[in-house]
């Protein structure tokens, strides 16, 4: 008889129809977490009902956006079943968990549908150092003639490595080509305890989700691009805000969004035309870049209006990101030849979870300090209440 722990954070009939046949089948219910296969019945998959305890989750939940489902899978190895699904389902899920199954019918299968890129490498990683016993590890990806490192666990230095460096790692055996047919990347592990061929055997069917999620970036990132500015487009926004709001929350970290406006620029394309009202939000766009940290996004949002996202920026921060900004632009005059026109912004801030609950939410409260600001009498910095 097979022992499965059992979590009911939200009791149901189907919940409780799960259990039964649990029963049926054999399996001993343990009422808690603990070490082991962990039944955890809720409305919906959440990182915080995770318990420290419980090797791997079958999640038998009401519904599941995608991005609920790559959280938690991230995190804790798992399943996430609907609770309309035949229990049959929630049977055969349990076994493949048992198994580590990460072939075409494994919980890994189930999810990478719904991961991005960066989930999917670091899924590999973990997989490759566990089954490695390797200390640690780190995953470069090419773009060009240079290999960028995407994931990694400080095991290795960040440096990028040119494609000769690359190859010499993988003809020396300190590295592993990923989609050799494409040159993807290259898997390097820190003290390997044993060889990596169990991984490279299985990553056959890893190989053409990692290649599809890499060629969707790529068409993407020319399709988020601002025909104009530096910048990156609306578009790219709404799709990358709910996933940075989502790595904030499940990292307890803040994340802040500074809302720019070019003032008067509707007065200069009259003065001056829309040439001159185009150089003004290249010159903005191209400042804010020059101090957007490394990990910072720039958008545009709107004809002049902008925003930066800060991972990890507290709203006292992004205001003082802002101040600075501010101060830069009214230092540079847009220089017309016979003339220099000078510059001004307004800027809203807020910041999750201190002012917003989601990312929808984050923008509407960072709007709305902005409208404060340009009330106030612009070219000033507000932080929303």
């Amino acid at each position: 008889m097979s022992r499965i722990h059992w979590l009911d954070v939200h009791p149901s009939s189907k919940g409780e129809a799960l259990r039964e046949a649990l029963i049926k089948w054999g399996h001993q219910i343990i009422p808690s977490p603990g070490q082991g296969s962990l039944v955890l019945v809720a409305n919906q998959p959440d990182p915080q009902l995770i318990p420290e305890e419980g090797t791997e989750i079958l999640w038998w939940v009401k519904q599941a956006e995608p991005e609920a489902v790559s959280a938690v899978l991230n995190l804790r190895p798992g399943w996430v079943l609907l609770q309309d699904r035949p229990l049959v389902a929630a049977r055969e899920a349990l076994l493949h968990l048992r198994q580590r199954d990460m072939g075409s019918e494994g919980w890994l299968r189930q999810m990478m549908h719904l991961a991005s890129l960066d989930e999917l490498l670091r899924l590999v990683l973990d997989r490759a150092t566990r089954i490695s016993g390797a200390r640690g590890g780190a995953i470069w990806l090419r773009k060009d003639e240079v290999f960028f490192q995407r994931a990694g666990d400080g095991s290795f230095p960040e440096a990028p490595l040119r494609r000769q460096e690359a190859e010499d790692l993988v003809q020396q055996g300190e590295a592993f080509l990923l989609a050799p047919s494409e040159q993807l990347g290259i898997l390097r592990l820190a003290d390997p305890k044993e060889s990596p061929e169990r991984f490279l055997q299985g990553f056959d069917d890893m190989e053409p989700l990692l290649l599809n999620a890499w060629h969707l970036e790529e068409s993407r990132a020319l399709s988020f691009k601002d025909d104009l500015t530096v910048a990156q487009n609306r578009r790219c926004l709404e799709a990358e805000l709910p996933q940075a709001v989502r790595i904030a929350a499940t990292k307890a970290e803040p994340l802040a969004l500074l809302f720019l406006d070019v003032d008067d620029l509707k007065s200069v394309n009259t003065s001056h035309g829309h040439p001159v009202g185009s150089l003004l939000l290249e010159s903005v766009a191209s400042t804010a870049q020059r101090l957007c940290r490394a990990h910072d996004r720039l958008y545009r949002y709107g004809g002049d209006e902008f925003c930066i996202l800060m991972p990890g920026t507290t709203a006292y921060g992004a205001r003082k990101v802002g101040e600075r900004l501010l101060q830069l632009i009214r230092d540079q005059p847009l220089d017309l030849g016979a003339d220099h026109l000078p510059l001004s912004l307004s800027a809203g801030v807020a910041a999750f979870p201190q002012h917003a609950n989601g990312a929808g939410h984050l923008i509407e409260q960072a709007d709305r300090a902005l409208l404060r600001a340009k009330s106030q009498g612009k070219g000033r910095v507000v932080v929303v209440d």
